[in-house]
């Protein structure tokens, strides 16, 4: 697998309460805060209408390209499963594998 990937979760919420999510569920990656709100609306991860993030996933290419997104329910999981494959087949596709 590509050893360069970078994983990141982005939310709204604050750094103290990232910093306990975070703490609370061992996770292996950084979480940031789009306190501002800039980084969300351009991705289509925001709703204007409710104020509240919407749950998305997207894996990003070297050259800043989105080549896979998924969406998921506010309670509702990611399917690591299905990003680790999406993210296999672009290692498989940029290695010429």
């Amino acid at each position: 697998m590509d050893r360069d990937t970078e994983v990141f979760g982005i939310s709204a919420d604050g750094w103290a309460s990232h910093a306990e999510f975070a703490r609370q569920l061992e996770l292996p990656f950084d979480l940031l805060s789009d306190w501002d709100r800039e980084v969300m609306p351009a991705y289509g991860a925001f709703s204007e209408r409710t104020k509240i993030a919407n749950r998305w996933s997207f894996l990003i290419d070297k050259e800043g390209v989105i080549v896979y997104t998924q969406h998921s329910g506010l309670n509702e999981p990611r399917d690591v499963e299905a990003m680790m494959a999406e993210l296999q087949k672009l290692y498989d596709e940029q290695t010429g594998q």
